[in-house]
């Protein structure tokens, strides 16, 4: 048996013509996939965002009543942060929220008290802005207690 050359016109392939067409459709499904795939992650960043500043507020409430000391959290739109300080206590604990949310005092300012018994100084509403939705973040007077419902 005699074994054939292969000369360049004969391999096997894709044409350019086949590759620009794979990549049109590509680029086409993520630019129709990208603005769902933005809102979803956008949506889970704010739920979670959520639960973490509830889980704060609890804690704080918890060292006020532990550590026998008032507790504050203030909030700052401008640099997209909180900070809880306790009266006498070390550094302040930071964080920092998204860029798509906004806190707007309501019936409140846009800070919470906490004092040794674990009792909130000032009831009131906050509302938590996001691109998705509202959130109404409700401190009832007594024990601290406070609740959150989206809009």
């Amino acid at each position: 048996m005699k074994e054939r050359k292969r000369s360049l016109t004969d391999q096997r392939g894709f044409t350019f013509m086949e590759l620009i067409i794979v990549l049109l459709l590509i680029s086409s499904i993520g630019a129709i996939a990208y603005p769902k795939f933005d809102r979803f992650l956008k949506n889970r960043e704010t739920e979670y965002f959520i639960r973490t500043f509830q889980k704060d507020i609890v804690h704080m409430q918890q060292k006020a009543i532990n550590e026998s000391r008032i507790y504050n959290l203030s909030i700052d739109n401008d640099k997209h942060l909180y900070e809880i300080r306790g009266n006498g206590s070390g550094y302040p604990t930071k964080r920092y929220f998204p860029k798509h949310i906004h806190f707007e005092s309501f019936s409140m300012l846009l800070s919470v008290q906490f004092n040794q018994a674990g009792n909130i100084s000032r009831a009131g509403t906050l509302y938590i802005h996001s691109a998705n939705g509202s959130y109404k973040m409700v401190f009832q007077i007594g024990k601290g207690k406070f609740y959150v419902t989206k809009q």
